[in-house]
């Protein structure tokens, strides 16, 4: 009835799920007994193809919202802003000093926006598996990096986010030299990201929202 899982990644927490038509037969407590269980916080996941009751009934329960992630598929014309500037875009290849600098930057960076809802559980060894193997970045006044593959923005970081617009522009430009369409998520815990966000007027195709069970809370 209530499936439950977990993430080698973020291990703290253990994913739950359920069927609305199940709603009706969870008993009271069904939630602190298997957080009990588990020794853990419950995570659990919705979607905008979800039913509406499973949100109002785990917020009845006791769940808190703790993120809502964005997946967006933007196009050259929904770019609000061309300004550029002149922020220079350099690129770096898996193997190379700097790319492992800046796989290490991001890694940093993602264990913090990532630490009050779900910590991170795995070494940097383990985490760089999973980044593209192409990154395009600017260390000039300010360190701002974006890991690339094809058409998807899949991770960013800028120390100063708010003055992150002109590399953003000029990679966004550069990838659309190539393809119609760009790829990228972004969460509202990530500053980063959400800045790169800002610069499209629409591109929303999913909303998806972390919600968190504790019994500490």
């Amino acid at each position: 009835m209530i499936r439950t899982k977990k993430n080698p990644f973020h291990a703290k927490n253990v994913y739950i799920d359920f069927d609305p038509e199940d709603i009706d037969a969870i008993a009271s407590g069904a939630f602190k007994e298997i957080s009990k269980i588990n020794h853990a916080p419950l995570q659990m996941m919705l979607d905008s193809e979800d039913d509406p009751k499973k949100r109002d009934f785990i917020k009845e329960c006791g769940f808190k919202k703790m993120r809502t992630c964005y997946s967006m598929t933007v196009r050259k014309d929904s770019l609000i802003s061309r300004d550029a500037s002149k922020a220079k875009i350099s690129h770096a290849r898996e193997g190379e000093a700097i790319y492992e600098e800046l796989a290490k930057c991001y890694y940093a960076y993602y264990k913090k926006t990532h630490e009050s809802i779900n910590p991170l559980t795995v070494d940097f060894d383990t985490f760089k598996e999973v980044l593209t193997k192409d990154v395009y970045y600017n260390m000039e006044d300010e360190t701002v990096l974006a890991f690339v593959e094809d058409d998807e923005i899949a991770y960013v970081y800028a120390s100063k986010p708010q003055e992150a617009s002109g590399f953003y522009i000029n990679l966004c430009e550069k990838l659309f030299n190539d393809y119609e369409q760009i790829y990228f998520e972004a969460d509202d815990v990530d500053a980063s990201a959400i800045e790169l966000k800002k610069l499209f007027k629409d591109g929303v195709d999913e909303i998806t929202e972390t919600w968190v069970y504790s019994i500490a809370d």
